[in-house]
């Protein structure tokens, strides 16, 4: 057994991911957005921050770390350990070290990755070759003996990482800082001894819950109380604006409120999930049908963004600072969209505007909506089409 002390200056940042040191403490933050919605996409890959050395099965990992915004990923070779997510059925909040391309093990539906933002926790994460455990705060919220690599056909790709060591490093999303208090890893020589906590997964066998159908109501309690009145504010805001004629609806997990304006092709939604609840706004892409019917309407942000320019240029700045980086998931992908703002370019992704949950970027969705719905009246009053429908296998958004 051999334990190592991570030296914080040992830590080398890679990409647009950042570390500072002070205080004994090294803080992390990425000006690149990392993630999606539901899985970590390429670029945590490219914009993160790497431990010294690699590493051996068996192996722990023991930390303290503050997050003050969601989420964070433990990065193991080329597999992961996500925490703070805020996604209930996200099945990807672990990735595996071994086949990270292979669908993901169900059991990993039941890890509990929920963190305290804003509070000191200590988490251990313990990778057995035939077992995988994640503490947080002195409780088991995960224990798995059925993740990919632990099966017989990976046995070959395993001792081959293994031999060569694994990188280990964090990625934190674009809006979230970490800061790491303390690290160390332990390699083992032989399985490391482990204790079982109170984790189970569900019984395959017990009787399904009776589904019920969720609420407006419903899913407003899911978010944090401290901002479930702003979100209800919010409702009577997209109410104010008959012209763009928003349609609300609440998804069958009761975990989104969305608000969909079809004529112009934008979208509002609030993933509900607690403290790590979060917003944003885009124009979506419509995806029924084959590849070559996906379409858009387009866009105004460029138009928007010089509009609120001429009355308040660092509103402009904080709507495009908030666009989601093109985060590199697919080579071919038919959904980037180019924008400029004040000489500045930006490839972005389903020309989404990601928001933290707080009452000045919730006053920021309003005021930009606002500007929307005028622009909209001044284009109906001067006789103006609704927005146009583009095919987006027609249109080269691949270039910067």
């Amino acid at each position: 057994m051999k334990m190592y002390n991570i030296n914080f200056s040992d830590m080398k940042p890679h990409g647009k991911a950042n570390i500072g040191v002070a205080d004994n403490i090294a803080t992390l933050w990425t000006t690149h957005s990392i993630s999606g919605q539901q899985k970590l996409n390429a670029a945590y890959k490219k914009h993160y921050v790497s431990l010294p050395g690699r590493y051996r099965l068996p192996l722990r990992i023991d930390m303290t770390i503050k997050l003050d915004y969601p989420a964070f990923a433990l990065r193991i070779g080329d597999g992961h350990i996500y925490f703070a997510s805020g996604h209930d059925t996200d099945s990807y909040k672990i990735k595996d070290i071994a086949d990270p391309d292979s669908r993901p093990c169900r059991d990993n539906y039941s890890f509990d990755n929920r963190l305290p933002l804003g509070e000191y926790v200590h988490i251990s994460a313990i990778l057995n070759f035939s077992e995988m455990q994640v503490w947080i705060d002195g409780a088991e919220r995960f224990y798995s003996r059925n993740q990919p690599y632990m099966k017989k056909k990976q046995l070959d790709v395993l001792s081959g990482l293994n031999a060569e060591g694994l990188e280990l490093g964090f990625a934190v999303t674009k809006h979230s800082t970490l800061c790491i208090q303390e690290i160390s890893i332990t390699q083992y020589d032989d399985a490391i001894p482990t204790i079982r906590g109170d984790f189970e997964l569900p019984d395959p066998n017990a009787p399904k819950p009776e589904k019920v159908k969720p609420s407006y109501e419903s899913a407003v309690a899911k978010v944090s109380p401290d901002f479930q009145t702003a979100v209800r504010k919010m409702d009577g805001f997209f109410k104010s604006l008959p012209s763009m004629k928003f349609k609300r609806i609440v998804d069958k997990s009761g975990c989104k409120i969305t608000y969909v304006a079809s004529d112009v092709g934008i979208s509002y939604t609030v993933v509900a999930s607690g403290a790590e609840s979060f917003h944003h706004f885009g124009w979506y892409i419509v995806y029924s049908g084959p590849v070559e019917t996906w379409h858009r309407r387009a866009d105004y942000m460029d138009e928007i963004l010089a509009e609120i320019t001429s009355t308040d240029k660092q509103l402009a700045e904080r709507i495009f600072d908030a666009l989601v980086d093109c985060a590199g998931c697919h080579q071919n992908c038919l959904c980037k969209t180019l924008y400029t703002f004040n000489g500045r370019k930006k490839l972005n992704c389903h020309g989404r505007v990601m928001l933290r949950m707080n009452h000045d970027d919730f006053c920021d969705v309003r005021t930009f909506f606002q500007h929307l719905n005028t622009l909209l009246e001044r284009k109906i009053a001067n006789g103006d089409p609704l927005p146009e429908k583009i095919i987006l296998s027609k249109i080269n958004n691949r270039l910067v």
